[in-house]
Parts: structure tokens; C-alpha cells; sequence
């Protein structure tokens, strides 16, 4: 009976824990009571065309919450993050006004200027700004307005109206609404479009495009339209569907030059389908310095119902963490990766490293195509001035008289590897490890506004000098 008594023993001792567990938790519990406060009201300053919903929205605590005086302040700061990180406003900030255990949370934004009739002037067929710069060819260029309504009817959705002429000939317009329902989590968004193209890419030589132009009308003709519908949980996950339909029409001699371009054809529809899910604890999107942000997403081309040789099925990841070290010195890393079911992409559809979002720096005037690849960016960063807020005196309204502005300086380290099944001996940086690496400076203001100064040098012992107008990582 051994083992009876020593059961015995056993629930007692339990007993005696459990009872003494509850009675800290009751402490415990009664402290945080004493401690917390009352949320009694909220007050927003500063929204003339925002509505106050919008705004209520990205914060994570509302009238009628009990809690502790830390809990609030950490709930502040995340709360703060995602007013800035909606691009609604120029300044956002949340204070306390407390009175014995009663707190009114105080909400001050600056509102955006939301209406930018915006002059187009870009490259026309090549890819980037750096890449023009080796021709240098102002007949290539394209011209229009890109106009902008951020915030329209004070919902956060986004008009976009878009008339260029030039080079290439587009006419397009989008609408995104993010929230349709009452509770704000479900939105939409529609694109529609049609684009001219003199000339296109249609293949690869020393891994530079090489250019198509026939003698009399357009290389290409492009009629796209997509869907995407959305779902955001809380504030920092967001889950996308996108349904794309793509028309092409290509010249007959852009075909003969490149059978591969196009599975040999002259008119190509197809369907995509895509899911998409992310995860975003930045602090500042457009140039974050702490936090970490991921996707992953799958993408399938060619549904089957138009009758095209369009099967392709991939999926891909983005993973970015931010780190403060020490006072001004920070580091940033990403990852990304896309794998491809089709072992023989046709060259319009063809995944490569090498435009927006999938560059390793040193390799701007390059393009590396393959059916997988990998990428792996790191940066460090000093910052030489931290964040400053000034006042034009001249210019009365906030929206422009009230800036920010901070100044980094960085040195960087890329590398990356894109496989490629079929062994191209004119394209020889595909199934190779590339590496890049240089020094810069980025600039960072208000309007989302990044300028980044770096010089580069890489694995191929090119160098040079490049400006871009987007975080690198």
C-alpha cells in the first residue's frame, strides 16, 4: 500500500500549490486592478477629411478597456505605428491625459495633401533609371499625368488614373476600397488597363536585354485587368486573393525572332489565380529600423480556360527583420525565395533577378533568369542624423510646412542564385552565386520619400555609381 500513501502525499502537496498559486494570482490580479486605468474617451485632433473610424481603426485599445499604465503605453506606441504606416498622415501621435484612475486618450494627426496630379516621365522600355543612363535616349522616354486620390471620401481608399503617351501608350485606372464591411476587415480593389509597347525585351544577351522593334506598328499589346479581395485580422496580418486576366498581342516577326517568347504565338490569354498572406510589424514602412515583416504566397498561371500552354504554379517568400544594435547603429536583413513548377517558362512570364523588388545590388544593368532563386541582402546603418522635425515658416499649411527628415549612411552586402534548367553559355550568371556589396547614403523625408546614393561593386568586378528611390530592404 505503498504506493497509496505516497499518493496521498502527493495530492495534498498538489492541493496546498494550487491554493497558494490561486491566492498570487488574486494578488497579482488585484495589484493590476489597483494599477490600471479606465479608458473613459478618445479625441481626434486634426482629421478634417479622415474619418474617425479610419483612425479608431488602427488603434489597439478602446473607451471602456481597463488597463495598466504600461499596457497603455505599449499600446500607444504600436497603435501610433499603424496610424503612419496607413500613409494617411504626415505626423501621428497619441497621448494621455489621466485624472485619479480615468485616462483620455488624445489622438493628433497630420493629415496628407491626397490629390497628386502627378507628371509621368519615365524610361519607356528599359527597366530602371540606371539603365537608361547607358543609352541615354530621350525618344525612349514616356510622358502623361499619373493621377493620384489617396484617401478618397475620407475612407483610406485609393483612386488611380493613369494617361501616358510616348514611348509606350498606356491608359489604366485602379480602385482600391480596404474596408466594405462594418467591421473593417474585408476590401476589394479592381485594375484595368491597356498598354502599347514600340518594343520590347524579347531576350537575353551577356544577361542584358536585348530589344525588339519592328518597322511599323507596336512590338507588343497588353489589355490586363485584376481583382484582389482582401481580409486584414487585427492590424498586422492581411490576406489577398487576386484573380488577373492578361490579353497579349504580339507582332508576327517579334515571334519568328524568339520562338521561346510566347510558346510561338501571336495572341496569348490567360487567368491567374493567387493567394497571398503577410505579416507586418514594422515600425515605418517606407524606411523601417525595427520590427520584421513576411510573406508567403502561391501563384498559379493559366487556369485552362482560355485554352493557352500557360501552366505554370509557383511559390515564393520575403522574410526582412530590422535590429536596433546600439544607439544610432542598426542592421537589416532579407530573404526571399521563389520556386516554379515548369522547367521551360516562355520569356515574357519568366521569373528573374533583376527588377523591382528582386535586385541585388552591383547588378542594376543585369537581368538573371531561372525557374528558381534566392536572395539574401543585409545592410548596416549609421545614423549620422537621427529624425528631425522642422517648420517652413513661409508655407502655412502642415501638409507641406511641417517635414521630417533623417540621414543614414550604410554599407551593404548582397548575394543571390538563380537556377536555371537550361544552361544558356550567352547568359552566364544564372546557376552561380552572385555577390554585390558597396557603401551609400539614404535620405529619408516625409510623403514616403527615400533617396538612396551608393556606390557598388560586385562579384564580376563591375562598379559604379547608382541612385534609387526606394529602401533597400
Amino acid at each position: 500500500m505503498r504506493w497509496f500513501g505516497s499518493l496521498f502525499v502527493f495530492i495534498i502537496c498538489t492541493f496546498f500549490i494550487q491554493k497558494s498559486s490561486a491566492q498570487q494570482h488574486a494578488d497579482t490580479s488585484f495589484l493590476h486592478f489597483a494599477d490600471s486605468l479606465s479608458i473613459t474617451k478618445i479625441v481626434i485632433n486634426g482629421n478634417k477629411i479622415t474619418r474617425d473610424k479610419i483612425i479608431l481603426r488602427e488603434i489597439e485599445f478602446s473607451e471602456g478597456d481597463r488597463l495598466s499604465n504600461h499596457e497603455l503605453d505599449s499600446l500607444i506606441i504600436k497603435s501610433s505605428q499603424n496610424l503612419m504606416n496607413r500613409s494617411l498622415f504626415n505626423f501621428a501621435s497619441i497621448t494621455k491625459q489621466i485624472v485619479g484612475t480615468q485616462c483620455v486618450a488624445v489622438v493628433d494627426v497630420t493629415e496628407r495633401w491626397y490629390i497628386w496630379p502627378i507628371p509621368i516621365l519615365d524610361f519607356g522600355a528599359d527597366r530602371n533609371f540606371n539603365a537608361w543612363l547607358e543609352t541615354k535616349d530621350f525618344s525612349r522616354l514616356n510622358y502623361g499625368i499619373d493621377l493620384r486620390i489617396e484617401n478618397f471620401r475620407g475612407r483610406m481608399e485609393y483612386l488611380n488614373f493613369i494617361v501616358q503617351a510616348g514611348y509606350d501608350k498606356k491608359l489604366a485606372m485602379k480602385w482600391t476600397i480596404p474596408y466594405l464591411t462594418k467591421g473593417q476587415n474585408f476590401g476589394m480593389s479592381m485594375l484595368a488597363g491597356y498598354q502599347l509597347n514600340k518594343e520590347v525585351a524579347y531576350w537575353l544577351e551577356e544577361n542584358k536585354p536585348v530589344f525588339y522593334k519592328p518597322e511599323n506598328g507596336n512590338a507588343q499589346e497588353w489589355g490586363f485587368g485584376t481583382v484582389d479581395f482582401t481580409y486584414r485580422q487585427k492590424y498586422n496580418f492581411l490576406h489577398t486573393i487576386t484573380l488577373n486576366f492578361d490579353h497579349y498581342l504580339f507582332s508576327d516577326s517579334l515571334v519568328e525572332n524568339n520562338p521561346g517568347f510566347a510558346y510561338q504565338q501571336t495572341t496569348l490569354n490567360f487567368l491567374s489565380l493567387s493567394y497571398l498572406y503577410k505579416i507586418d510589424f514594422r515600425d515605418y514602412k517606407p524606411y523601417p529600423l525595427k520590427g520584421f515583416y513576411f510573406d508567403a504566397g502561391i501563384f498559379k498561371q493559366g487556369l485552362g480556360i482560355f485554352g493557352s500552354d500557360v501552366n505554370n504554379l509557383s511559390v515564393s517568400f520575403v522574410f526582412d527583420q530590422y535590429i536596433k544594435l546600439y544607439k544610432r547603429w542598426y542592421f537589416a536583413y532579407n530573404i526571399t525565395g521563389k520556386l516554379s513548377n515548369e522547367d521551360s517558362i516562355p520569356y515574357l512570364l519568366q521569373p528573374a533577378i533583376g527588377y523591382k523588388g528582386l535586385e541585388i545590388r552591383g547588378y542594376e544593368y543585369y537581368v538573371i533568369t531561372g525557374q528558381h532563386f534566392g536572395l539574401l541582402k543585409s545592410n548596416f546603418k549609421f545614423e549620422i542624423i537621427p529624425r528631425k522635425v522642422h517648420r517652413i515658416k513661409w508655407i502655412k499649411t502642415e501638409k507641406f510646412g511641417k517635414i521630417f527628415y533623417a540621414l543614414y549612411a550604410n554599407l551593404f552586402f548582397d548575394m543571390g542564385y538563380a537556377y536555371n534548367k537550361v544552361n544558356d553559355p550567352n547568359n552566364t550568371l544564372s546557376n552561380q552565386i552572385l555577390w554585390g556589396t558597396g557603401v551609400g547614403i539614404d535620405f529619408v523625408t516625409y510623403y514616403d520619400l527615400v533617396i538612396r546614393l551608393e556606390y557598388t561593386l560586385n562579384k564580376q568586378k563591375d562598379h559604379g555609381f547608382f541612385i534609387n528611390l526606394v529602401a533597400p530592404i
